[in-house]
């Protein structure tokens, strides 16, 4: 018990030690190197907004879905839930963020002791010898040491590596809010063009009714020989104009179909093609205020794993580079050996050894250094791709803003043209019953109408989908 407690004593000795180093070496000698470099390129970067931009903030919990109270629509909300909770592509990317904090871990191992035990056992004989007596024996021998080996991260290499891996893992958590943003966006958009569907379709529906009732005035007037001819022709024209409006119905099915098949398929459901989605077209609650700064834009989650992926980059240059300084790895075992199991613990079988070595590598056919080449340009990569997603965010911030006013005009526009179509849709009506007009303008004021209402719904949902777009590009709410 005496030479275990020893044991014991002696292994608690060792691991102290190692804490004191790890903590030393945990300080490392040379930091990242290009940090001021990198921190110089973002700067650059983020003067392109016409206001300067700060630090990356916490991203806000509800940046995902707080700017739907927009659409005044519990269904809609309701509807993006459902997506969030079961869409496949939204799951495989938060399994791509477990995958990366598990990446940081490994990365991050090196930078501790190695250690590990193995018991052995081992028989052997020696051949016997007439000459030397003795020789024919059987020797048993039973080891239990404790191994320890351990690179000291004199250089801060192994630091980047796993500093590396952490920005990778941020950049991996950036991308999944990135894919909820989007699912949400792209969840309401798919919503909104499945009820201006439903309405087009209604509204064709509505079209083929009133298309067949003056069909029936038609056959009554052909029926009581009032000008054959011209009812004949009149008769020709309306059926004519009557299996256009109903191929425009099959068309309008066709498309409510799809979108009620695609909209399931974002929930996670089985493409059945029985989603009901919205009654109706939802309305704005508010309008976008005036001079939206440019910092919203660091709340955009792609933006922000574009930056994450640069100080990914620039960590793996700075180990790549330090690959050139010479390493430290210390190794050291201490355990039992003897032969016999009982004598294991009996301090006379003790063992122990460490030793150090320090390598420097000096000629592996330009290896080392076209790795840190490598590193080097995919930093580039990488800086050229963050500022692209820059522009890009602005570009779809801007064009999402000015498309928000010319939409806004145009609904106003088909709203007066399609109350004035309704009016002379009527007035044809009632000049050609009086035998005042031909049945040429009756049916053109009427298709005239439906145009301009047909018009008026598709901008209206143009609207709305184009408010969703400009929540995506500024990565929330206002």
């Amino acid at each position: 018990m005496t030479a275990f407690c020893g044991l014991v004593s002696r292994l608690l000795f060792v691991l102290l030690l190692l804490f004191v180093c790890v903590h030393l070496a945990a300080c490392g000698l040379l930091p990242p190197l290009g940090t001021k470099r990198m921190s110089a390129d973002v700067t650059n970067v983020r003067e392109i907004a016409l206001e300067k931009w700060t630090a990356l903030p916490k991203l806000p919990a509800n940046a995902s879905t707080g700017w739907l109270s927009d659409f005044s629509s519990l269904v809609l909300n309701q509807l993006v839930e459902r997506a969030i909770m079961a869409n496949p592509n939204l799951k495989a990317a938060a399994a791509r963020v477990d995958q990366a904090r598990a990446e940081t871990v490994q990365a991050g191992a090196d930078r501790l002791p190695s250690i590990s035990t193995n018991f052995s056992a081992s028989r052997t004989q020696a051949p016997g010898d007439q000459r030397f007596s003795g020789l024919g024996q059987i020797n048993n021998r039973f080891r239990l040491p404790l191994n320890v080996s351990w690179e000291i991260d004199f250089w801060g290499r192994v630091a980047d590596q796993r500093g590396s891996a952490k920005a990778r893992r941020f950049a991996a958590e950036e991308d999944f809010y990135a894919a909820r943003l989007s699912l949400a966006a792209t969840t309401v958009r798919t919503a909104i063009s499945l009820a201006e569907s439903q309405a087009l379709l209604s509204l064709a529906e509505q079209n083929v009714q009133t298309r067949r009732v003056q069909l029936g005035i038609l056959d009554r007037q052909m029926a009581r020989g009032l000008d054959p001819d011209r009812a004949a022709l009149d008769l020709s024209l309306s059926r004519a104009d009557l299996a256009r409006a109903e191929s425009t119905i099959q068309q309008r099915r066709a498309a409510v179909d799809q979108t009620r098949r695609a909209l399931e398929v974002l929930m996670g459901g089985y493409p059945a093609g029985l989603e009901r989605g919205l009654s109706s077209l939802p309305t704005l609650r508010r309008e976008i205020p005036a001079g939206l700064p440019s910092e919203l834009l660091l709340r955009r989650p792609d933006l922000r794993a574009a930056e994450r992926r640069l100080e990914a980059a620039l960590r793996t240059e700075s180990a790549a580079k330090k690959a050139f300084l010479p390493s430290i790895r210390l190794t050291g075992e201490n355990g039992r050996t003897s032969q016999d199991v009982d004598d294991l613990l009996d301090p006379q079988a003790a063992i122990w050894n460490i030793a150090s070595n320090i390598t420097q590598s000096l000629f592996q056919g330009g290896r080392i250094l076209a790795t840190a080449q490598q590193t080097k340009a995919r930093y580039e990569e990488q800086l050229q791709t963050y500022t692209n997603s820059a522009l890009t965010a602005f570009r779809e911030v801007e064009t999402a803003l000015a498309a928000d006013g010319f939409y806004r005009q145009q609904a106003a526009a088909l709203d007066q043209a399609a109350t004035e179509a309704e009016r002379a849709e009527s007035l044809a009506q009632g000049q050609y019953e009086k035998g005042l007009s031909e049945v040429l303008t009756l049916l053109d004021t009427r298709q005239r109408a439906f145009d301009a209402r047909s018009s008026l719904i598709t901008v209206r949902a143009l609207r709305l989908r184009n408010r969703a777009d400009l929540h995506l590009a500024l990565g929330g709410e206002f």
